[in-house]
């Protein structure tokens, strides 16, 4: 009998575990999602404007590793996701940046889809 009663409260326990973990991944996920597709721009009072120079072979890595020491994106796995999702081919050369800007408006700006570079100035 006391057998049969801690097999009952085991499952009920494993059953309350199991729906935490569920709850939890979901609550990471929805912000994770909500992070890369509706991403607002950055609210600083003063934006700044900041210039990057991308180089002939750096990789997404090397590119959201120096916009985020520059603080112009706030995860470089969120700006990755982005990147692979949006389908954008980041160039070499040298961009003037907002800390304003969306990481979707700075991949359009990387990839000349927006025109907002130096040579432009």
């Amino acid at each position: 009998m006391k057998l049969r009663i801690f097999g009952i409260i085991f499952k009920i326990a494993l059953a309350a575990a199991v729906i935490s973990l569920v709850l939890l991944i979901s609550v990471k996920a929805y912000g994770f999602g909500k992070a890369v597709f509706d991403e607002k721009p950055g609210t600083a009072e003063n934006p700044v404007s900041v210039t990057v120079e991308v180089k002939e072979g750096d990789g997404i890595r090397q590119v959201a590793a120096l916009l985020r020491q520059e603080g112009l994106i706030e995860s470089t796995l969120v700006f990755t996701v982005q990147k692979y999702f949006y389908d954008s081919v980041i160039l070499p050369g040298t961009y003037r940046l907002n800390s304003n800007m969306t990481g979707k408006n700075i991949l359009d700006v990387l990839s000349g889809a927006a025109v907002d570079t130096e040579e432009d100035s």
